[in-house]
């Protein structure tokens, strides 16, 4: 499926102006900014739980390590 990419811009364009339209917003944000909200953000917050989960499974324990020291 190709789709025209200036179609497609505005169309994002004008879905982030009726988002703000529809949620009531007071303060107005940019159409660039409400599609970073909408788009990025969430896919940066993915990418830090991935990252913590992937230290948690991925590190080495160190109790076993602690535990023979200790006696």
């Amino acid at each position: 499926m190709v789709l025209n990419s200036t179609l497609v811009g505005r169309l994002a364009l004008v879905s982030a102006e009726l988002c703000q339209y529809v949620a009531c917003n007071p303060e107005r944000l940019s159409p660039d900014h409400v599609l970073h909200l909408i788009f990025c953000f969430p896919f940066q917050q993915l990418r830090r739980l991935a990252l913590r989960i992937s230290a948690f499974f991925c590190s080495p324990s160190y109790t076993d390590d602690f535990d023979s020291h200790t006696e």
